[in-house]
């Protein structure tokens, strides 16, 4: 019986605790009043470290993660965002810590032009 009691809390608090705890914590922010639609995929939407053609920054895309995700997961959340946003690409990646086991990452939504 005892041990039926240990299980059932800990399924109780695995279905109510766990849906709090998030991966991701993402954010965007559209900079621009121009309407740009929606991309219809993550995939139209490109990393670029430094961007060689003119181009508007249309908005910022934030991603909060553990520290232990890869980088490439941090920038597909930040590629759907800016689909979302009509971007063609992000670009001026920063990261700073946030506590102990978290990451910020911030990035521009830029669209060629």
């Amino acid at each position: 019986m005892g041990q039926y009691f240990i299980q059932l809390v800990v399924l109780f608090m695995a279905v109510t605790v766990l849906p709090g705890c998030s991966l991701y914590r993402i954010d965007s922010q559209d900079t621009t009043l121009d309407y740009y639609p929606p991309k219809a995929s993550q995939q139209d939407v490109v990393y670029m470290e430094r961007i060689d053609k003119p181009y508007e920054v249309v908005g910022v895309v934030a991603v909060s993660v553990e520290k232990v995700r890869p980088l490439s997961d941090v920038l597909e959340q930040m590629r759907v965002q800016a689909a979302l946003l009509g971007g063609d690409a992000i670009t001026a990646l920063n990261s700073e810590p946030e506590g102990l086991i978290r990451t910020r990452y911030t990035a521009k939504v830029a669209v060629f032009k």
